[in-house]
């Protein structure tokens, strides 16, 4: 399956997180946040060099237990993969890392043998894997919407102005906020790679070479995609150790449900990829499958997904991030524990980590608690404490010399075993716009809220709108004409839904009602 919910129109949500981001951070500490360097060895930074890394992206279908989860976890180990893009992880990312003895980062479905930061500045576009101490790489992971999918498209006679237009209006428009951060990052020499379910092919398939090698490929395309990744710095990882499409199509998607279960009319195509910047070394690439179909290097059996993973060697050089503050959770119940990575600007005396309330200023003093820098010089982890924060939403501060504020990392506080919720105003004009306030959400990175008529029991697809939550524990969407259409809901009754990480799995439900004017 290429998507569930993402099959739909691609809606941001602006929740806490993003507010709480945007009204906090001064023009310097943005500057400090979005400008990376590095730095020469030294004693105080010290670099090791080139890295070689296994990267894989790998779509484990619907949470990965329709065939046999424990062979999610084989496909990983015996790809002897180092870090993973996960796609349709339905909630599961934490338990996968968890059994794999690694590190995951659910607001974006990656795991790791390496700690994974989530710093401020990547804005859901990326993440850190710090393969030594001190010293980053950067990943994005990505799972596009698939309908109307393209190749399908050009199997049914489609023209290729309507095939590039459904491109255009329906993936690459869910990249408009990433790929200027990618650009960025690339631009100020961060290692970077890009994992994920793209739903669309690469140009680099779709020549006039390739034309007729399999019947729905009728004329070459400039799929825009993936011209659009590698304009903003990116290598094609698998293409660039295997050039040929024609000798090594690579092709993940689909040879079956599981193989050989396929629908007559199939396309197969290679839309699961491994990208990496430019200025990496890629040595080389695989595909990891069901034994007994084309083009396997690694074989499962059973293999557990209707898509293929790849896995591609990358050598790389890592490097020294600029300054950030970053909550390990955002979600912590109170009571527990909580990591918080930093690497501070290195006023010995001066630079410490500060907890307050949500937009609170943290300067002169101010806030609930704070720490300095460990002994692990200027980049490392403390650890806080929950149990005096109530339930409600916060902030860590970095500060360095004048108080000078450098980065702010979101966390939010629930209540020991609080579960999630969703609320809306219970009767509601017809007309009006309809707001939905969620609660204790599992910050998952496709979580998600969505109306439905009342009484509906097809959750699959029935819903009436929808929008992502964005990883966030608490926060509203208000539902308008742009989401419901001009006449908005008739009269009549509904149910509000929060629903777990792109999966059709009811956390919370409350009923309302539309009535007449």
């Amino acid at each position: 399956m290429r998507g569930f919910v993402q099959r739909h129109r691609w809606t941001l949500v602006l929740g806490t997180a993003l507010l709480v981001a945007a009204s906090s951070n001064s023009l310097a500490s943005q500057a400090a946040l979005t400008s990376p360097r590095t730095y020469g060895a030294d004693a105080q930074h010290p670099e090791v060099g080139a890295t070689s890394l296994n990267v894989m992206t790998f779509n484990i279908w619907l949470g990965g237990g329709l065939v046999d989860f424990a062979k999610v976890i084989e496909v990983i180990t015996k790809s002897d993969a180092d870090i993973v893009g996960l796609q349709e992880a339905a909630g599961h990312t934490a338990e996968i890392a968890q059994r794999l003895g690694w590190y995951a980062e659910p607001r974006m479905h990656v795991i790791s043998r390496y700690p994974i930061i989530a710093p401020p500045a990547g804005k859901g576009a990326y993440v850190y894997v710090q393969v030594a101490p001190g010293q980053v790489v950067a990943v994005g992971n990505v799972h596009l919407p698939s309908s109307p999918y393209g190749p399908e498209l050009v199997r049914d006679g489609e023209s290729l102005a309507d095939v590039l237009a459904n491109e255009e209006e329906t993936r690459l428009s869910a990249l408009d906020s990433l790929l200027p951060v990618w650009k960025k990052l690339i631009a100020n020499g961060t290692p970077l790679f890009l994992t994920g379910d793209f739903n669309a092919p690469s140009h680099r398939d779709w020549t006039a070479a390739t034309v007729g090698a399999l019947p729905h490929m009728k004329y070459p395309v400039q799929w825009p995609v993936s011209l659009a990744v590698e304009k903003v710095g990116f290598v094609d990882t698998f293409r660039a150790a295997n050039p040929d499409p024609l000798v090594d199509p690579g092709r993940t998607w689909t040879y079956g449900y599981p193989y050989p279960r396929i629908r007559p009319d199939e396309v197969v195509d290679r839309i699961d990829l491994v990208y990496a910047s430019k200025g990496s070394k890629v040595t080389g690439s695989r595909v990891v499958g069901e034994a007994g179909t084309p083009d396997v290097d690694i074989s499962v059996t059973p293999y557990p997904s209707d898509h293929r993973a790849v896995v591609s060697t990358v050598l790389v050089d890592p490097v020294e991030p600029p300054p950030f503050v970053a909550v390990e959770e955002a979600r912590v119940e109170r009571g527990d524990p909580f990591g918080v990575r930093y690497r501070s600007p290195g006023g010995e005396d001066t630079d410490r980590l500060v907890v307050v309330k949500s937009g609170r200023s943290a300067a002169n003093g101010r806030g609930i608690m704070w720490l300095p820098p460990m002994e692990a010089s200027f980049y490392g982890q403390v650890l806080f404490g929950s149990g005096n924060l109530s339930p409600g939403a916060y902030d860590v501060v970095l500060l360095t010399k004048r108080d000078k504020e450098v980065s702010r990392s979101p966390f939010w506080v629930v209540a020991p075993d609080a579960r999630p919720a969703v609320s809306v105003k219970k009767t509601i004009a017809q007309g009006k716009p309809i707001t939905l306030t969620w609660n204790a959400a599992p910050a998952e990175r496709f979580d998600w809220v969505a109306i439905y008529p009342a009484g509906e029991l097809d959750l699959y697809n029935a819903y009436l709108a929808f929008a992502y939550t964005e990883s966030t524990v608490q926060g509203r969407y208000t539902f308008g004409r742009a989401d419901l259409g001009k006449a908005m809901l008739p009269p009549g009754n509904y149910i509000a839904m929060l629903a777990s990480d792109d999966h059709y799995i009811p956390l919370s439900t409350m009923s309302f009602r539309v009535t007449k004017n």
